[in-house]
């Protein structure tokens, strides 16, 4: 295939926690497919991965172009920084595709959970797609793809590990990619759509606890399977490549489900 066949030649996409687990393997895939990309990131210490995300989109040989983008998506004011430096540095006008995949979770009972620990997973998870999407609708053609990465937790607790704050912000994921789908179909022409993740071991998963991951791999184990194995980064990209591809242009408003059947809903 030419690099003028692949799907996603011409598109540019933003992926937010793009360097890291499913978020990298989102922004690799469609760079696969020939989408340029802006990887979001948080921390400023993970500056050399962001390096090698890059250079590994570089690496695919496919025509499309990358840049790292350090940004906390806790500051609003942070918002039209990310848009100018991904429009310059990638040399475009639009943003074709837009991944809200940046979570943050912290494993614990709702009679520990501070303001502080609530406030950060709602400005994360919540707050941050909202008024960043809001500051990119300018920018997002006719045909655009607006996809949220969400998690099982939203529907079901996950038992041995509370995440309740984690939880009702999916939830509200889940209920902006409903009422968007509506908003921005009729006035816009864009798609909305949640994917909802189940156990997919990243490096989130492997820097939890030893006591919160040990919880999370028995209750993988427990529950019986269509696929009896965890999920990988590549898994959860595919889908949202298609998601993000023109064959998928009559799917919007829904959440679609990526568990391996462990809970087929």
């Amino acid at each position: 295939m030419s690099l003028l066949q692949l799907p996603l030649a011409g598109k540019t996409a933003l992926v937010t926690g793009g360097i890291r687990g499913i978020g990298r393997g989102i922004s690799l895939e469609l760079a696969r497919r020939g989408a340029n990309v802006a990887m979001v990131y948080a921390n400023p210490s993970r500056a050399e991965t962001a390096k090698e995300a890059v250079k590994e989109v570089a690496s695919l040989n496919s025509g499309a172009k990358a840049v790292s983008i350090q940004a906390d998506l806790k500051i609003s004011s942070n918002y039209q920084k990310i848009i100018d430096e991904a429009l310059k540095e990638l040399g475009v006008q639009n943003i074709d595709i837009v991944v809200h995949n940046a979570a943050y979770a912290a494993p614990i009972s709702t009679e520990v959970t501070t303001e502080a620990i609530y406030d950060d997973t709602m400005a994360t998870n919540v707050r941050a797609p909202f008024f960043l999407t809001q500051k990119l609708l300018p920018y997002i053609p006719r045909g655009g793809r607006i996809i949220l990465i969400s998690s099982i937790a939203a529907r079901r607790f996950s038992f041995g590990m509370n995440q309740t704050a984690y939880a009702i912000s999916k939830a509200a994921v889940e209920a902006l990619a409903r009422n968007w789908a509506v908003e921005f179909g009729q006035s816009r022409g864009i798609t909305v759509n949640a994917l909802s993740v189940g156990f997919v071991e990243t490096e989130l998963v492997q820097s939890l606890s030893p006591e919160a991951l040990e919880a999370y791999r028995k209750e993988n184990a427990r529950v019986t399977a269509a696929a009896p194995r965890s999920g990988t980064p590549d898994d959860i990209a595919q889908i949202v490549a298609f998601i993000a591809d023109e064959g998928s242009r009559w799917v919007t408003g829904s959440t679609i489900s990526a568990n391996g059947g462990k809970w087929p809903i």
